[in-house]
């Protein structure tokens, strides 16, 4: 309520101020330097408050329309027991569907339910003790049958199927096991009668499209090779996170359908099933000469109607068995009927696009074609392994994907390869950097558009420049006489900003403003972003300077910093990920830095960290990571920090100001009034990655200590995912599972990413 636009604070003050004698209104600016007005505006700010609450009183009624602060008044008159007031969500999720939870409590509905209620994730639950190996008796059934390895419910492993190997331990595991006896710890006691395993995945799937692909290798021949991911790095592509919402018609998640990486396997998995459809075509639309031949295949191809085939060899290889298989084994008669033939419940039907360029549940997870045109469809499309960028050559296959490292293979022709354009989906663990997930933007309308890779209009002096999509724009102009200035890309895209030299903003006269806003920029071969001239406020936000790296062919990607060159009263930095802050010249100089939910790698040779040894720093669940535990990545003279890690030796100048609490520090750091913080002594294992293009870049390992996973101020983990409250989630689950889990029934958590 309290950004509310209301005016009421105002209004009640000047009431107040009205109802003051008028002596005592002509006095107080003389004697008191306003100090009356100043209580009155006070006074007049809980009077909104009130005004607000009483406004609000019928909405308050409501679990989904009321503050946070009545929700567990709520919770009352339905009994449930809360979960942290640190979770919001949850609480109002929970108490508004109590009744729900309460009707069809057991069910694996419902606890799939609490999962997405309680954190925001996608999950699956799997009931253990349908894996366990037994003997069958005559009340059991038919066994069913693994949808990958056809192995029969609680039979013995079909070890020919290296997909079904790759399962084994997943959620989709197809084998069955000896039971266990102890309680189940992760993965450890799993296989028991009476455990239920909650397989978790915390990563976002983050999808990009439009965007420019970077080729990378250009091979001998009519192919080249590219990568999805703009900058050139290997990034592995992930599913998109479409479970089923509609809980009425719950059934529980199939593998494309959540936020995990893709392998080859299941890219090329093509299942097929002959139906009366396939047989209709054979008879109406079919490239075959003669009704009479036509009338023969039919009749053959009713024979395999109800029959699924686990891939286009099995069925290859029974057609070609059957009495008119020269007819069915045509090339324009095979193709038609295998894509007709493809079920929608198969890894190629789900996240490839078909012959109209979507998917069989929606948009494709993946999709590679020229502006203008289609994509090239499932049916020319195969997974690959491109670690050596082999160039096979597969008759009616016009594309090679790897999506372990985000690699393919196409033919370009007469095409210009610039006009190639990629839709791909990528992990995330949050909302850090330039990326494709919703942010607020000023609604402001544009003064100027970079649209297609154009960015000729450059960057307004007084106004906004908006980047329309996610392609790569390359060396923007510079802006020598900013005033106050906006650049950020379009709701929804992330534009990739590509500089062969720096890229300088400078200002015209003092105090202007500058805000950067959703880009990524990289420098190739070399560039920075540096900002010149006299600015009040500096701000960037949701934007990622690229830490550097190497490419997918082990080329150097430079890390592209920060460059003060001017003077900046105060610089801010929002959910941004860059290399480092360097000061460049004898006059440059920034008063006040401001960082939250920001990362600084300065890990890559050619990036300092933070080094601004005049400044005064206030730092909010960052991270700072340097290349080695001893190395310098923060030298400033003022330093306040909250939920902080710096993973390298910080050395601040004034050691009687400011404070450094509930945060982490590398040895012989210096830094003002520790209280409640730690100091690292292990870089290696307290990452699950430090490779810029990893979906857990710099997300705390599982081997970290457990002060820093739980060691901020309030429970969470400290460093730039803190307010992503993961542990906080967690506990919300295990809290909610254990009240609506099925009697004599364990739990198992596993987070699978």
């Amino acid at each position: 309520m309290s950004t509310a636009r209301d005016h009421y604070r105002e209004y009640f003050a000047e009431r107040l101020w009205d109802w003051v004698p008028a002596i005592h209104r002509e006095l107080d600016p003389l004697e008191g330097g306003d100090s009356l007005r100043a209580l009155l505006k006070a006074i007049g700010s809980q009077a909104a408050v009130s005004r607000r609450s009483q406004d609000r009183l019928w909405d308050d009624m409501f679990v989904e329309l009321a503050d946070d602060w009545a929700v567990p008044y709520i919770a009352q008159l339905v009994a449930t027991r809360l979960v942290s007031a640190l979770n919001p969500r949850a609480r109002r999720a929970d108490v508004a569907k109590t009744i729900y939870y309460r009707r069809r409590k057991g069910t694996l509905a419902v606890l799939e339910q609490l999962v997405a209620d309680m954190s925001g994730w996608d999950g699956k639950v799997v009931e253990e003790f349908r894996r366990l190996a037994r003997m069958r008796h005559g009340l059991d059934g038919a066994a069913r049958r693994g949808r990958v390895t056809l192995t029969p419910e609680g039979g013995l492993a079909d070890l020919r199927s290296v997909r079904g190997a790759r399962l084994a331990g997943d959620p989709f595991d197809e084998f069955h096991y000896a039971p266990e006896m102890r309680r189940p710890a992760g993965r450890l006691g799993l296989r028991g009668i009476h455990t239920l395993a909650f397989h978790l995945y915390r990563l976002q799937s983050v999808e990009f499209n439009g965007v420019l692909p970077r080729r990378v290798n250009n091979l001998a021949g009519t192919r080249d090779g590219f990568t999805f991911d703009p900058s050139g790095r290997d990034v592995p592509l992930f599913s998109a996170n479409t479970p089923s919402r509609d809980w009425a018609a719950w059934r529980t998640a199939d593998e494309w359908a959540l936020p995990r990486a893709i392998d080859c396997r299941l890219l090329n998995e093509a299942v097929l099933a002959i139906g009366d459809e396939e047989v209709a075509w054979i008879l109406n639309g079919a490239p075959i000469a003669t009704l009479a031949d036509r009338l023969k295949a039919a009749a053959d191809l009713r024979k395999l109607i109800g029959q699924r085939f686990p891939n286009r060899d099995a069925l290859l290889r029974v057609l070609s068995g059957l009495p008119q298989a020269a007819i069915l084994t045509a090339p324009g008669v095979l193709a038609g009927l295998l894509a007709r033939a493809l079920i929608d419940e198969c890894g190629s039907a789900a996240l490839l696009p078909g012959s109209t360029g979507q998917a069989a549940f929606g948009p494709p997870a993946m999709q590679v074609g020229f502006v203008g045109a289609l994509p090239v469809p499932r049916n020319r499309t195969r997974g690959a392994n491109l670690q050596t960028w082999p160039t096979p050559v597969i008759a009616g296959v016009d594309l090679l994907v790897d999506p372990a490292r985000g690699r393919f293979l196409v033919d370009t022709g007469a095409q210009d390869p610039n006009d190639l354009r990629v839709r791909y989906r990528t992990g995330m663990a949050g909302p850090i950097g330039a990326g494709a997930f919703s942010r607020e933007i000023d609604p402001t309308p544009a003064t100027v558009h970079w649209q297609q890779r154009i960015s000729a209009a450059g960057t307004p002096a007084n106004g906004i420049a908006e980047l329309d999509d996610s392609s790569t724009f390359a060396n923007p102009p510079n802006q020598a006489a900013i005033v106050k200035a906006t650049v950020r890309a379009a709701e929804g895209q992330r534009p990739y900003v590509l500089l062969n030299a720096n890229w300088v903003l400078g200002a015209a006269g003092s105090n202007r403003e500058l805000l950067i806003d959703g880009l990524w920029i990289g420098g190739q071969p070399a560039g920075s972003l540096r900002i010149d001239g006299d600015f009040s406020r500096v701000t960037l936000r949701y934007c990622t300077l690229d830490p550097g790296g190497l490419d997918a062919m082990g080329g150097v990607l430079p890390p592209c910093e920060l460059v003060i060159g001017g003077t900046i009263d105060e610089l801010v930095i929002e959910h941004c990920i860059l290399p480092g802050i360097r000061l460049q010249g004898a006059n440059a100089g920034i008063d006040r830095i401001r960082i939250s939910d920001s990362i600084v790698d300065a890990s890559r040779p050619g990036s300092a960290g933070v080094i601004a040894p005049r400044s005064s720093v206030a730092m909010a669940r960052c991270t700072l990571l340097a290349g080695d535990i001893d190395a310098l990545c923060l030298h400033v003279e003022k330093l306040d920090a909250t939920d902080t890690m710096i993973a390298g030796q910080a050395d601040v100048t004034d050691l009687q100001s400011g404070c450094f609490r509930f945060s982490a520090r590398g040895p012989l750091s210096r830094v003002p009034h520790p209280y409640e913080s730690h100091v690292i002594d292990d870089l290696e294992r307290l990452f699950a990655s430090r490779r810029f293009g990893d979906p857990e870049y710099v997300t705390l390992s599982p081997r970290a200590p457990g002060k820093l996973s739980s060691g901020s101020e309030e429970g969470r983990e400290i460093g730039a995912y803190c307010a992503g409250i993961g542990p906080i989630k967690f506990a919300s689950v295990r809290t909610k599972v254990e009240e609506f889990l099925p009697f004599g029934r364990l739990a198992a958590y596993i987070e699978e990413n």
